[in-house]
């Protein structure tokens, strides 16, 4: 049998090494725009921070790699996929033939559209390649301006605090992690960050970068500009979906894929950030680009490829992050409608040295659909579980996450 992949980062991996395990003498090609092998975006911003070494970011050893058998072509653009002969076609003009095709191609920044956003000091940042450009730019530098309030934007914004800079971060809404946290746990987290250096607008959009050949500012909407000589842009990611437009794959926002991650086009699978999955909590399929969905997606496919008939569970939004220590993890629905179905409950306190410590669960009558917790995560393992068994919880297991008491948890296992 012949599988082409295309894409090399979690998804594709994960498949690889599936479909090697139940097909041993599976000729696997795998076809990636990048120029490394297989490496996790999830730790670019710790090592552009000086956390970790280069050599760390790789995941699997060039001894795992070669026990796969893999094909890999590096720096390989994908143009087009042919259903009707099973064939990929590439900038090159060479044409792949296959079998069975995973498309994991994952996404792209959101790139910016705004005077001086092309000047060079203007980054995003998803590949290793713009974590070493910002790096090697890092050492003349002294003022940064993240545009946007999302994960990236703060992780980049840790990473050169962390090397010195003076570092704003620009927020169009109201708070930080918008998507990712509630409005306490965010507050309790930008005070956090505020406290170790960092300087955080809300409610301003950057309607200009400012420069001559170099950025030198950036004007916000107010008509105020920021002294600046760097900046990053991180306003979301959009799905690699562009070279297989006119391939006849049912496309919303990604690739539509069904409980096995197949297309709508046979023997073409789909999974990691392009693919468009169900979403088992809000019912409906939508695009979760997160390391642990890719993971999961891309071992699935891969079996399903190789003859199994697994059915993917749904994908589910979560999120882990420290921040000078702070540790937090949020999952599902941390946002819910403002309906009679649905409630949460709130725990605020702060520890005996003062640090914060946060608990949102949000129910949706007596299902758990979500929670955050700020400063002590140790029951977050726990809580995903019972969210993803999606049964009714009793009167007495919710008493005991309510009450945070970490004794309790063994009642609960």
């Amino acid at each position: 049998m012949n599988y082409v992949l295309v894409g090399n980062s979690a998804a594709g991996l994960f498949a690889a090494e599936s479909i090697r395990q139940q097909d041993p003498r599976a000729e696997i090609t795998v076809l990636t725009a990048d120029a490394y092998p297989f490496y996790s975006r999830c730790l670019t911003t710790y090592f552009l921070a000086g956390d970790i070494p280069k050599v760390q970011l790789f995941l699997r050893s060039p001894e795992d790699l070669q026990a796969l058998r893999l094909r890999v072509h590096y720096s390989c653009t994908v143009t087009g996929l042919d259903p009707v002969q099973h064939l990929i076609h590439t900038i090159a003009g060479e044409h792949y033939p296959y079998d069975k095709c995973l498309i994991a191609t994952g996404a792209s920044a959101v790139p910016l559209d705004i005077p001086g956003s092309t000047l060079p000091e203007v980054f995003t940042l998803r590949h290793l390649d713009d974590a070493q450009r910002i790096k090697a730019q890092l050492a003349p530098k002294r003022q940064a301006v993240m545009i946007g309030g999302g994960l990236v934007s703060l992780k980049s914004a840790y990473a050169l605090l962390k090397q010195g800079l003076n570092v704003s971060v620009i927020v169009s809404s109201g708070q930080i992690l918008s998507q990712m946290l509630n409005g306490e746990a965010a507050n309790l987290l930008q005070e956090h960050l505020v406290s170790h250096g960092l300087n955080i607008i809300l409610h301003q959009d950057v309607t200009a970068i400012e420069g001559t050949g170099c950025v030198q500012g950036v004007r916000l909407r107010s008509g105020r500009t920021l002294p600046a000589d760097l900046v990053i842009v991180g306003k979301g990611v959009r799905p690699n979906i562009q070279p297989f437009l006119a391939s006849g794959l049912a496309i919303r926002q990604g690739i539509l894929v069904n409980e096995h991650l197949e297309t709508n086009l046979q023997d073409v699978y789909a999974a990691g950030d392009v693919a468009e999955a169900w979403d088992h909590l809000h019912q409906t399929h939508r695009l979760n680009p997160i390391w642990p969905n890719a993971t999961t997606q891309g071992r699935t496919a891969g079996a399903n490829m190789s003859g199994l008939a697994l059915t993917y569970p749904g994908s589910m939004g979560m999120n882990a992050v420290d921040f000078f220590g702070l540790r937090i993890i949020s999952a599902g629905i941390v946002n819910p409608p403002t309906t009679s179905s649905w409630h949460v409950d709130d725990i605020y306190r702060r520890d005996a040295l003062g640090h914060p410590r946060y608990q949102r669960l949000v129910w949706q009558g007596e299902k758990l659909k979500g929670f955050v917790l700020l400063g002590d995560t140790e029951r977050a393992g726990l809580i995903t579980a019972l969210i993803q068994s999606g049964q009714p919880l009793s009167t007495d297991v919710r008493k005991v996450l309510w009450s945070g008491k970490r004794s309790s948890i063994r009642l609960v296992l």
